[in-house]
C-alpha cells in the first residue's frame, strides 16, 4: 500500500482481493482490519504519505520568533519529517505482522461465547445491626 493511493486501493485492489479472500476462507473482518492497518502505514510512507504532507503543511519551513516566549523556533525540513516517521512505520509494520500471526486479536467474535441468560448474580445481604431502618441514619433536619 506504499506505492499506490488510497483510492486505487479502495476501488481497485479491495474489489479484486476480497472475493479471492472469501473463496480461500479468510475472515473478511480480519482481512479488512489488515487492510486498514496497512493503509495507516501507507499514509506515513512516500510517495503518497498523506500524513507527511499534512505535517509539512503545518510545520514551519524557516526559523521564527515565538510570540509568547520570545524564543527562536527552528524550522523543520521535509527530511526531518520523513526521518521522524520511520519509527512509526516500524511500529505499523510490527502491528501488521502481529495481526497476521495472531488473527484472533482483530476478531472480537473468536473468543468463547457466553449466554447472558445463564449468568446468575448473587449479592449477599449485609447485616448492619441497626434496628428498623437497617442501621441507616435518619436524614439531616434542616431548620
Amino acid at each position: 500500500g506504499c506505492f499506490i493511493d488510497f483510492f486505487e486501493i479502495a476501488f481497485i485492489v479491495v474489489p479484486l482481493l476480497a472475493p479471492v479472500a472469501a473463496k480461500l476462507g479468510i475472515d473478511l473482518v480480519w482481512f479488512g482490519v489488515l487492510l486498514g492497518v496497512n493503509l495507516q502505514t501507507s499514509f506515513l510512507t512516500p510517495p503518497f504519505g498523506f500524513a507527511l504532507f499534512y505535517m509539512r503543511s503545518v510545520a514551519p519551513v524557516k526559523d521564527y520568533i515565538d510570540k509568547v516566549t520570545g524564543g527562536r523556533i527552528a524550522g523543520i525540513s521535509t527530511t526531518q519529517i520523513y526521518r521522524g516517521a520511520v519509527s512509526f512505520i516500524i511500529l505499523q509494520a510490527i502491528m501488521i505482522a502481529v495481526t497476521v500471526a495472531f488473527p484472533w486479536i482483530a476478531l472480537p467474535d473468536s473468543g468463547p461465547k457466553v449466554d447472558p441468560n445463564s449468568i446468575e448474580i448473587e449479592i449477599p445481604a449485609i447485616d448492619t445491626g441497626g434496628g428498623e431502618s437497617g442501621g441507616v441514619p435518619p436524614p439531616p433536619a434542616f431548620d
